[in-house]
């Protein structure tokens, strides 16, 4: 019995122990199956991560959080030439209320923040909660917007407080664009708006300049999961300094405004240039418009009238009003273009210093008969000296010049000096005038041009031709921006003066200068003169087309010291209130450049001449216009923008 229960026993650990070696050799095929299971799985993922890893880690990271905050740029100054601050911007904060946050943490925040935004905001509470019910995912709801740095400091006094529970508001920088002055040199300035950039003036034209690049704060997770900020800061734009003065502007300014406010004109424009360098000291023209409020017209047109306008009536009365009359307007010169008659003449030698000739108060030009403003007045000036003529204003003297020097040349001198072609301002929408090509031009074109009639100009082109007839003949390109600066003060671009060509000879140059002194002491400017003070400058009467309407541009161009000038001016009145009617008197520009040289000059070092005796003009003679001038042919002009026109086309 013994030996058969052990037997059984030594049977049964014969049979475990074949069953265990079964078991450990199946468990040791398993292993060895998931060993290469796993080691076929680490090669592939080795590959995978050699050959596409940065796919697929790009694509991970696609889909992770990613934001980012722009960082608004700050446009550049724009500023007079002593550093005064014309333009500039501000930097403004929009509140803005993240719906999602305030309203996490079961509301705790909610009360506390419409609670903190009514106090320092002034927001109403009803409209608060409106905002936050109608969004409540959004995270972002402007509720103000423009707020400066004082209007935010309360609000964030008390979120900055311990247990404030504010939360969920944040600000939003921007920047607006100011004009401390309002409507000083809004011509020149221009505008600007966050939407289109620069759309006027300087604002316009220098827009490149003056916008800088947009900032970026970004953050997102990194694929070691850990949080990354990154910050790209924003490049400001550049400064403008123009040669604008601050207090010529303002003069000339003061007294334009002033002449108006009791004898409004369609336009009333003014430009005072250093004839020496080009540089536009001061430029303005009438009605103005206020830069911080451009589209506001309350100034220009009552209530009634601007209820009764059109879509249209109001954005035609717009552009009207933000043209720059200085730049962007031609029309007839009248009689300041005679100086250029005289010098052209000079210079080819028909006509020399002291030379007469008998005004018999018109001229024939084969079958047309046209008039010295003298013939209605006086009859006729008589013989007069070449000086005489500038300063009685002799029509048929002109014409007589014009005659001598030929259809030809009297042409390439008007090319000469500048007139039908763009001057290169560096202001936008320069007009080109109007003239005649010298293959074309008629007899009786050069004779009514000869007095300024019947060619166009814009102001910027006359002013620049004067600046070269009285500094020896030297044409300076006409410039109102000085230099460009970084935002930290260092100098981009020098505009310095660019010398075109020579118009004149020096002598005549002298000549011409003696000659619109006498004009001012003794002829028809003498409304311009001041004791002591050595003026020289030209009256102009130039009758508008349609002739019939009797409408005239008045002005007068001169300049002071009169044989060293330090500026020169030119006042344009369109229009001027009571000068509708038979003749256009010179009485009203040259009343107001009196106003505005008595100021003028002591600012611009201009000093008094002690030994120069008073002047007594006696019977000085006095300029109106003729109002039956020809109208002749334009059809020979090929670069006329007729927009600006007040000749028509043929």
């Amino acid at each position: 019995m013994d030996n058969t229960s052990e037997a059984i026993r030594k049977k049964k650990m014969r049979r475990k122990r074949a069953m265990l070696k079964r078991t450990h050799r199946r468990i040791n095929v398993a292993f060895i199956i998931v060993f290469v299971m796993l080691l076929a799985l680490g090669v592939r993922i080795f590959m995978i991560n050699y050959t596409h890893g940065e796919e697929y880690s790009q694509a991970v990271l696609n889909h992770q959080t990613y934001t980012s905050t722009t960082i608004p740029y700050m446009r550049g100054n724009i500023t007079s030439s002593d550093g005064t601050i014309l333009a500039y911007s501000e930097k403004v904060c929009n509140l803005i209320l993240d719906v999602k946050s305030v309203t996490s943490e079961d509301g705790k925040y909610i009360n506390n923040t419409i609670d903190a935004l009514v106090k320092c905001f002034n927001l109403d509470r009803d409209n608060i909660k409106k905002v936050i019910n109608d969004n409540p995912t959004s995270q972002y709801q402007k509720l103000l917007k423009e707020l400066t740095s004082d209007e935010i400091a309360e609000f964030n006094e008390l979120k900055a407080q311990k247990n404030s529970n504010i939360y969920g508001v944040w600000f939003e920088e921007s920047y607006v664009r100011k004009y401390p002055f309002s409507t000083l040199a809004c011509d020149v300035i221009g505008f600007s708006s966050n939407v289109n950039g620069g759309e006027l003036g300087l604002e316009s034209q220098y827009d490149d300049e003056l916008s800088g690049t947009d900032g970026v704060t970004y953050s997102y997770v990194d694929e070691d999961l850990n949080a990354v900020e990154t910050t790209k800061a924003a490049v400001n734009g550049n400064n403008i300094i123009t040669t604008i003065d601050y207090n010529v502007q303002s003069i000339i300014e003061k007294y334009m405004v002033a002449y108006n406010q009791e004898k409004p004109s369609k336009n009333t424009a003014i430009v005072v240039m250093n004839p020496k360098n080009g540089e536009i000291l001061g430029m303005a023209s009438y009605p103005q418009f206020d830069l911080n409020n451009p589209r506001n017209l309350e100034n220009v047109y009552s209530a009634e009238q601007l209820a009764s306008m059109s879509d249209t009536d109001i954005t035609n009365s717009l552009y009207q009003l933000w043209t720059n009359y200085c730049v962007s307007q031609s029309y007839e010169p009248g009689s300041t273009y005679k100086p250029f008659t005289i010098a052209a003449g000079l210079e080819e030698g028909v006509v020399h210093d002291g030379d007469t000739y008998e005004c018999k108060g018109y001229e024939y030009v084969g079958p047309d008969m046209i008039k010295c403003h003298s013939y209605s007045s006086i009859g006729s000036h008589g013989v007069l000296t070449l000086s005489q003529a500038l300063e009685n204003s002799c029509n048929p003297y002109m014409i007589n010049i014009a005659i001598k020097l030929g259809n030809v040349r009297f042409a390439q001198y008007q090319k000469m000096f500048g007139f039908g072609a763009k001057t290169g301002v560096d202001l936008p929408g320069e007009a080109t005038g109007i003239m005649y090509d010298e293959n074309k031009i008629t007899t009786i074109d050069a004779a009514t041009n000869s007095f300024g009639q019947n060619i166009n100009v814009n102001m910027i082109q006359m002013i620049s031709a004067y600046s070269s007839l009285i500094n020896d003949g030297k044409y300076y390109q006409p410039h109102i921006v000085k230099r460009i600066e970084s935002a930290n003060g260092e100098v981009v671009k020098e505009n310095s003066p660019v010398l075109v060509r020579q118009t004149v000879t020096a002598s005549t140059s002298k000549y011409l200068r003696k000659y619109l002194e006498n004009t001012v002491e003794l002829g028809t400017a003498h409304k311009a003169y001041i004791e002591g003070y050595s003026i020289a400058g030209k009256t102009g009467t130039a009758q508008k087309i349609p002739r019939a309407d009797l409408k005239w541009v008045i002005s007068f161009i001169g300049h002071a010291p009169a044989d060293d000038p330090k500026f020169a001016i030119y006042i344009v009145l369109d229009e001027p209130d009571g000068t509708t009617g038979t003749s256009g008197s010179t009485s009203d520009a040259l009343i107001l450049a009196k106003d505005i040289l008595t100021e003028l000059m002591p600012y611009m070092n201009v000093d008094k001449d002690t030994d120069k005796p008073y002047v007594d003009p006696g019977n000085a003679p006095e300029e109106s216009g003729v109002s039956d001038v020809p109208v002749t042919s334009a059809e020979s002009n090929t670069s006329v923008s007729y927009t600006h026109l007040t000749l028509p086309t043929t």
